[in-house]
This record gives structure tokens, C-alpha cells and sequence, in this order.
């Protein structure tokens, strides 16, 4: 495999400064903030999930040499902290612990707190390079396939491999040249051929058709951004006033029908029933429309559950019952009463 820094001289002071930032990795991820672009470096590089991994897995020797929680020897418990707090106070646990409170672990829980915050720290610092990363791509409207092309053309010229380089680069290469006059287009060159233009003019008028199919580009970029932005403004519009509009229909609903406590969420459910057939709400008085054609399947609902009400009778019940059992109403003279207990005494 050819070495790249025996093709380009430039390339030599390149290796030091990856190098040194792998040796002095607290870690095996490798230093963010140096530049990333030795495929040797990128090699020793763990995943973000080998490297989770690795810091929930417990130690090797943890059954043989770290004991139970409660049964250490007096020797490895760790003295109380300087700061210690009885047991109704709280510990802020959003912070980091300080240098006092790591110096009042015993040796081992010291250790494993401190690789687990210098691997939180380095996966911090890799968070941000992402974030940077994506930002930079979305400021400048770079697509995710040129930027996969980069890094293949960056890693074919890394790995030696020129030829991959060149078949990757030559396009953007030739557009390049033609764009500022360097060479001409296949058409402007026969002409040129031709006797028909000068080469100054002929690229002249490839200067001139490049910028206007760059300036071409950029506007319908920045149109199609524009309507993006006015579309998502007026859904946004539309979805506030559609709430709005329903929010109100519903608190008269419930003005009006003091049963819709118990019928609102059967009334919910019933409404994506009711989008599904009728389509998405297109206006607030389509949304309307659909909530109300939800709360008419609710009271039909609730109807066939409901108890079937009975007409009041003309005479009241206690009568009919008292007069098919036999029972005698209340004595209204002293000669019912005499013939009453006359009776009840015979009974007796």
C-alpha cells in the first residue's frame, strides 16, 4: 500500500499530531478535539454501544476481590465524608462529586467514579463535534450524499488509493474548470475548432452559462426554503384556529348537556372514527362538522345503554299491593278499630 505522505510532502506533519492525541487518551476513544482524519486512529476507535458497554460491565475481578455491600473489613470501609449529612438530608446528585468527596471513597469506588466521568466527559465532547458537525451541513445546504462523498474521497486519498481518488474528484474537477474558463464545454470547443469564436470568447460564454445556472440554482433553493417556511407557518395557523374553533363548540356542548362529562371521552374516540372517513380537517368548520357528527354516535351510544324510563301509574302501587294481599286499610271509626282487633285477636 502506498504511503501518502511519500506522494505529498504536506502530509508529513500530520502523523505526529494524530499519534500524540492517541497516546494521551485517558481512554480508547480517540481525542475529539484533534483532527480525525488518520484511518489508523479511526481504527482504535471503540462505538458508542461497545463503549456503553463497557462502562455498565462490572469488573473482572469484582467476586474475588470486591466484597459485599455491608460485610467489608473496618480496614476498606471508607471514613464518613467531610460533609456528611444525616439521613432525612438529600445529596444533590445533579453535580459532579467534588475532590473531597472522591478522596473519602476507598480506592476501588474512586477509580470506577472516575473512568466512568472521563468516559461521560468524552462522549460529552463527541456529542458536541456531532451537533458542530450537523450544524455546519445545514447551514451551508450540504447534502448527506456529498458528504458521504467526501469522506470517500478523503479516505481513498488516505489509504492511498489515487486512482478511486481521481474517478471520484474528475467530475467536480471538469465542472470546476469549465465554470471559470479553463476549459470549454464540448459544444463551445467545437466551435472553437471550428474557427468560428475565439477561445477567450468562447470562455467567456462558459463563464457566463455557469453563474447563471449557479444563480438559477441558489433562487429555486431558496424558493423551495420559502415555501417550506410559509406552508409550515399556515399549518401551524390553521391547527391553532381549528382548536380554537372546536375548543369553543365543545364548552357550549357542555353547557347545554350536563351529561357530557361522562360522554367526552367515548366522544374522542369516536372522532378519529370520524377523520378517518371524512379526511383531516381542512378548515375550522370542517372541524367542527366532524366533531359534531362524533358527539351524535356518542348520544346514540349512550342511548342504547341507557334504562328504558316507565310511564307513572294512575294509582299508586302501595294501594295495588295492599289490595292483592288481602290487607285492610287504616280504621277510620271506633267500630273498624273494635272489628280489627277483633279479628287479629282470632288470628292469634
Amino acid at each position: 500500500m502506498a504511503d501518502p505522505s511519500t506522494a505529498d510532502p504536506g502530509l508529513e506533519h500530520a502523523e505526529p499530531a494524530d499519534t500524540g492525541s492517541i497516546e494521551h487518551a485517558p481512554t480508547q476513544t480517540t481525542d475529539v478535539s484533534a483532527p480525525s482524519s488518520g484511518a489508523e486512529k479511526s481504527e482504535t476507535k471503540e462505538t458508542l454501544l461497545e463503549a456503553v458497554l463497557k462502562a455498565v460491565k462490572p469488573a473482572e475481578d469484582a467476586e474475588e476481590e470486591e466484597p459485599l455491600a455491608g460485610t467489608s473489613p473496618p480496614s476498606e470501609q471508607a471514613p464518613p465524608g467531610p460533609d456528611a449529612k444525616g439521613e432525612g438530608d438529600k445529596a444533590d446528585l445533579t453535580k459532579d462529586p467534588t475532590t473531597e468527596e472522591l478522596a473519602a471513597y476507598n480506592k476501588r469506588t474512586r477509580e470506577r467514579v472516575e473512568k466512568l466521568l472521563g468516559e461521560r466527559n468524552a462522549y460529552r465532547a463527541e456529542a458536541e463535534v456531532t451537533q458542530t458537525l450537523r450544524n455546519f451541513l445545514v447551514t451551508n445546504d450540504i447534502a448527506r450524499e456529498d458528504f458521504q462523498l467526501t469522506l470517500d474521497l478523503a479516505a481513498a486519498m488516505r489509504r492511498g488509493d489515487f486512482k478511486a481518488f481521481l474517478e471520484g474528484v474528475g467530475p467536480y474537477v471538469q465542472l470546476a474548470t469549465q465554470a471559470m474558463g479553463i476549459t470549454l464545454p464540448t459544444d463551445l470547443e467545437q466551435e472553437v475548432r471550428a474557427q468560428r469564436m475565439t477561445f477567450d470568447t468562447a470562455a467567456q460564454m462558459s463563464r457566463d452559462r455557469y453563474a447563471r445556472a449557479l444563480a438559477e440554482q441558489r433562487a429555486t433553493r431558496t424558493a423551495q426554503i420559502a415555501t417550506a417556511q410559509t406552508t409550515t407557518a399556515q399549518t401551524q395557523h390553521l391547527q391553532r384556529s381549528i382548536e380554537s374553533t372546536v375548543a369553543s363548540w365543545e364548552q357550549g356542548i357542555r353547557q347545554t348537556d350536563p351529561d357530557y362529562g361522562r360522554k367526552e371521552e367515548t366522544v374522542r374516540q369516536l372522532l378519529w372514527s370520524v377523520v378517518n372517513e371524512k379526511g383531516v380537517p381542512t378548515s375550522p368548520e370542517h372541524a367542527v362538522e366532524i366533531a359534531k357528527e362524533a358527539y351524535a354516535r356518542a348520544n346514540k351510544t349512550f342511548a342504547t345503554f341507557a334504562p328504558q324510563r316507565q310511564a307513572t301509574r294512575a294509582v299508586p302501587s302501595s294501594v295495588n299491593n295492599r289490595a292483592a294481599s288481602g290487607a285492610r286499610s287504616e280504621p277510620r271509626s271506633m267500630m273498624e278499630a273494635a272489628e280489627l282487633g277483633l279479628a287479629r285477636a282470632r288470628g292469634a
